[in-house]
């Protein structure tokens, strides 16, 4: 499997969440059991994608909160799309 870059993935768990949260609000403006359970399905979607694939690009371990511009195990940038910056 391809390794993806982590910056998307976080992006992608972001909006998915932000999916969740507006079904959560409207189960509960119109008191709907089936968007509620839609809600909680969406945020674990959410969840399971950010364990499975924000991981580094590089060694493979997940990255938990980390989102730095170097994995905090290898060492290695996150991003192998951008080219290094001159600091």
């Amino acid at each position: 499997m391809k390794n993806l870059v982590p910056k998307k993935v976080r992006a992608v768990v972001f909006a998915i969440f932000a999916l969740g949260i507006l079904a959560g609000g409207a189960s509960y403006c119109w008191q709907s059991t089936p968007l509620a359970v839609l809600a909680m399905i969406i945020f674990m979607v959410a969840l399971g994608i950010h364990l499975i694939f924000y991981r580094c690009p590089h060694c493979g371990k997940f990255l938990d909160r980390s989102t730095g511009d170097y994995c905090p195990y290898c060492g290695q940038q996150m991003d192998p799309e951008e080219p290094p910056q001159d600091k």
